[in-house]
């Protein structure tokens, strides 16, 4: 089997969408993704598509069209840092310049 190549990407507040080049669209509600869904919108806009996986830069996240096939959730340890990030920016939101 050819390993799924990532065409495009579609993401927003509740889903995480990636078109492949064979013609499938595949997707997953954010809260597979904890990382993803306690970003901000700027965060989950900001990433780059490779042949075979997504990567977003500013949350230092990387999947793949396989991930997504399979139904993965991201790793609770993940999960747990994504869940106290958000926490701290709550209790200390950045300042604007």
């Amino acid at each position: 089997m050819n390993d799924p190549e990532i065409q495009a990407v579609e993401i927003d507040a509740i889903r995480l969408t990636f078109r492949l080049r064979d013609g499938r669209v595949v997707g997953a509600p954010l809260s597979f993704y904890p990382t993803l869904q306690h970003a901000t919108p700027a965060e989950r806009a900001h990433f780059v598509v490779y042949p075979f996986s997504v990567h977003w830069p500013d949350l230092d996240v990387d999947l793949d069209a396989e991930c997504l096939l399979r139904g993965a959730h991201e790793l609770p340890v993940y999960a747990q840092k994504a869940a106290h990030r958000e926490l701290l920016v709550r209790e200390d939101p950045p300042k604007d310049s």
